[in-house]
């Protein structure tokens, strides 16, 4: 038997017999993701506003979801393009009609490397790039780009001790720009990744480093506008702040990628909005429904939602409310009351692959097998992996589409 994506054997596909508007729960097959459409709008109009607001363009990172639908309201919302992590990404979102797309990894696959020097070949108007940390990666880009005849744009990744990627000093990122330039590469400008230091204090100060390498190696970008790249989702501030005074043929381009979506945890305790909620506030789209199946013991509530369905690499989930199932009526039809437990009464202690131990304090409501619980995620990259169909709803809780990711 063979099945295509969408269809009943999908996680995240409803019953093929359900209409197209109706109650998330109705005709379902749970655990479902699902994405709140008004926070999703929300979050799309304060990030645009935000950076045009402080004269940045904005590529969010695709990789936080992978879904095609996702990137383009961002793109007709305003951003300049996509961001994404590897090739493979690069590939989907080409496919799927976006041609101005950074890779913001240093690419090494002659493979792949060849495909992003194809890119202006195939659509003169595509602007895709990619970055390099090494002379090895410069040397890679140059060998592609002979292969193919083409052009590869490439950014110097200039990173901080004890950080993830890039080059280590301004000294060396000035000299790796020179090899790019003299190997015959399009040397587009540098790059960095301030979302792995502690506070926006340190995140200013890098950028602030990275910003005076700009400087240095800006003769050897021979395009009339030079680009510097930053940007997680959490310490994008200290970007602004220590860009403001930049040059005037420089584009600053900011990558962050969960703030399309938000999150209940991580992102939300770390968000700029926090520090400036002057400039606007984001909203948890992310929601995990899931059904209790056990309620072994006084104080203790299984539900079918587990890893293999919802993130937990930084913080595990939070119960956001509970739809509790009871029959009502004459008929015993199945009624849904929604229920909002007191923070704290409800408690997920525990996950395994597909179970969620809930603690249930005293006052809580209680839970009976069929009840559904809807949890609140941290850290949206790492949830959006584990589906291939996501239900977005409406305030209330009507379906309104269901969209395709990519992974």
């Amino acid at each position: 038997m063979t099945t295509t994506p969408g269809t009943v054997t999908t996680k995240g596909a409803p019953d093929p017999a359900a209409p197209v508007r109706r109650h998330v729960l109705e005709h379902a097959f749970l655990p479902v993701m699902t994405l709140r459409e008004s926070a999703l709008a929300n979050n799309t109009a304060v990030m645009q506003a935000y950076v045009e607001r402080h004269g940045l363009l904005f590529a969010p990172h695709m990789k936080t979801h992978m879904a095609p639908a996702l990137a383009a309201r961002q793109i007709a919302a305003g951003a300049w393009g996509v961001t994404v992590a590897a090739v493979q990404q690069a590939m989907v979102a080409w496919e799927h009609g976006i041609h101005r797309i950074v890779v913001a990894n240093e690419v090494l696959d002659p493979t792949g490397l060849a495909w992003l020097a194809s890119r202006r070949a195939a659509d003169p108007e595509a602007d895709v790039l990619c970055w390099v940390d090494s002379p090895a990666g410069v040397e890679a880009g140059r060998a592609a780009q002979d292969a193919v005849d083409g052009d590869l744009h490439v950014v110097v990744e200039v990173g901080f001790p004890g950080g993830r990627t890039g080059v280590r000093t301004a000294q060396q990122a000035r000299d790796l720009a020179q090899l790019a330039h003299d190997r015959g590469l399009s040397l587009r400008g540098v790059a960095g990744y301030e979302g792995g230091l502690p506070d926006v204090h340190a995140a200013r100060a890098y950028v602030e480093g990275v910003l005076a390498v700009a400087a240095a190696v800006r003769p050897l970008v021979e395009a009339p506008r030079a680009l510097l790249s930053m940007g997680g989702s959490a310490w994008f501030d200290g970007v602004v702040d220590a860009v403001a005074a930049r040059p005037d043929d420089l584009d600053v381009l900011l990558r962050s990628g969960a703030s399309l979506t938000h999150d209940d945890g991580f992102y939300a305790e770390r968000t700029p909005f926090g520090r400036h909620p002057d400039e606007g506030s984001l909203l948890a789209a992310i929601e995990v429904w899931g059904r209790v199946t056990s309620c072994p013991e006084p104080g203790l509530a299984l539900v079918a939602v587990g890893k293999r369905d919802i993130s937990f690499d930084e913080g595990l989930p939070v119960v956001r409310s509970v739809r509790s199932v009871r029959h009502v009526g004459p008929g015993g039809a199945a009624g849904v009351v929604p229920v909002a437990p007191d923070p704290g009464a409800v408690t997920v202690t525990r996950l395994d692959d597909q179970h969620c131990y809930l603690a249930l304090a005293d006052g809580a409501p209680g839970l009976a097998p069929g009840d559904v619980v809807v949890f609140g995620i941290s850290h949206p990259c790492t949830v959006f992996d584990k589906w291939r169909q996501v239900t977005v709803i409406d305030d209330d809780e009507t379906v309104l589409d269901t969209i395709a990711t990519w992974f």
